[in-house]
């Protein structure tokens, strides 16, 4: 799974480099009250990042199983 989160971020990051929308179908906007960031699909896993895009940098806030993702962010 490691390998596979790994790739994925790593295509992100250089769709991140090009203009125009990121990610296509796997990645959604979530939008919050105080901020917004993505969510990356990777099999069961959800992968939560923010992208920078003046410095062109996908920052990792979380990998986390989709069975725990609404606990994880009510808790952020």
């Amino acid at each position: 799974m490691r390998t596979r989160v790994r790739r994925a971020l790593e295509k992100l990051a250089a769709e991140v480099a090009k203009p125009g929308r990121i990610g296509g179908k796997r990645v959604k906007t979530i939008q919050g009250v105080a901020d917004s960031f993505h969510r990356l699909w990777v099999g069961d896993y959800r992968v939560m990042c923010d992208v920078v895009e003046q410095d062109r940098v996908v920052l990792v806030l979380g990998v986390v199983h989709r069975g725990e993702l609404e606990r994880w962010l009510r808790n952020r």
